[in-house]
């Protein structure tokens, strides 16, 4: 298997890496928040929590598709017909 695009398949390496560390970073926080949910029935979480529970649910949504776009980048890296595209 040969790169046809090497620009096109470092920005895809790029973009998964960053989408991975997001993924990595943000799901415990998310777990987290969950359980202290779940363990403190009697209390909800506070305003200030739940904006921090909602960010937090934004940025691994961002996470997920950054790593789709960089599956993505270097699918199209082999391809042939975009071989020049960039240049």
């Amino acid at each position: 298997m040969e790169i046809k695009n090497q620009t096109l398949f470092f920005i895809g390496i790029i973009v998964l890496i960053l989408g991975i560390l997001i993924i990595i970073f943000d799901y415990p926080q998310i777990q987290y928040l969950e359980n202290y949910e779940k363990t403190e029935s009697n209390y909800r979480l506070n305003m200030e929590q739940f904006s921090i529970y909602q960010r937090l649910l934004i940025e691994i949504s961002v996470g997920t598709g950054l790593f789709i776009a960089g599956i993505g980048l270097l699918a199209v890296s082999f391809l042939k017909r975009f071989e020049n595209r960039l240049r």
